[in-house]
């Protein structure tokens, strides 16, 4: 699954990072992130969300496409939403520097 995530076949080094990262991972912490992650849903949460909010989105994110970020961005009230030119769902990890200057940007 971690390619897929990554979303970038061309440097597959990305996909075994992730999937490094995941195997590394204590296995009851494992369970109570899957569990939170596929099992919750707190979308009636976010109108509550009252600090400034940065939503950053990847152009292709087979995990999140663009439809998410933008329902994310419109629930709450005055945040910022910056689509990356990047692919896949992990852009600290495939487009660093977009990544934090794209959050420099929000805190400046």
């Amino acid at each position: 699954m971690a390619p897929v995530i990554m979303g970038h076949t061309d440097r597959p080094e990305l996909g075994e990072e992730l999937k490094n990262s995941f195997c590394a991972t204590d296995p009851d912490m494992a369970r109570v992130f899957a569990r939170t992650t596929f099992l919750s849903d707190s979308r009636d949460e976010l109108g509550r969300v009252k600090v400034p909010t940065l939503v950053l989105e990847c152009a292709q994110d087979v995990i999140a496409p663009r439809e998410v970020g933008a329902f994310v961005h419109q629930a709450i009230s005055g945040s910022t939403l910056v689509a990356l030119d990047s692919t896949g769902h992990c852009p600290h990890l495939s487009a660093p520097e977009a990544t934090n200057e794209a959050i420099r940007e929000f805190l400046a």
